[in-house]
């Protein structure tokens, strides 16, 4: 008989970044409060932020599998689209307050060495980023979509 090799469990990141002060552009803040109150979402790490910045390089070093979630300027207003992601053709010449997930890719993989397998834009289109705390309408509408797609893009690496 051939002991079994335990299975390391797939280590899943969720990105949501945002200023919950600018109205629409909370809605990732909203996602990631969502997903996490759902219980089937155990095994998934969120981190909430209001930019991407260069040090969640570091997170993205031990994940299998990550999602960046943020609002969209140039999508129609609650459309969620899902995009894969693959790292930027070069690493940042400078580092700034905030990086594009695709730059972020591309750091984490010239610090450690190391990529997630998968790693997915998920926006929804935005209505407003004037002074707010509210959601739009249609943008609040899109966030139980948003939340699933996310549970189908972990759900495959869980």
């Amino acid at each position: 008989m051939t002991p079994s090799i335990p299975h390391e469990t797939p280590r899943c990141l969720l990105l949501a970044c945002g200023n919950p002060l600018r109205s629409d552009d909370g809605v990732a803040w909203k996602i990631a409060d969502a997903f996490e109150q759902n219980t089937a979402n155990i095994g998934v790490k969120v981190i909430v932020a209001m930019q991407f910045t260069p040090e969640l390089a570091e997170d993205l070093r031990d994940a299998d599998t990550v999602a960046f979630v943020d609002a969209s300027a140039t999508a129609a207003t609650g459309e969620v689209s899902i995009v894969p992601l693959t790292p930027a053709e070069a690493a940042p010449r400078t580092l700034t307050h905030h990086m594009p997930p695709d730059s972020l890719l591309r750091l984490a993989q010239e610090l450690y060495g190391k990529l997630p397998q998968r790693a997915f834009a998920v926006t929804v289109g935005a209505e407003s980023f004037e002074l707010g705390e509210t959601l739009s309408e249609a943008v609040r509408a899109a966030i139980p979509q948003a939340v699933a797609a996310l549970q189908e893009i972990f759900a495959e690496a869980l």
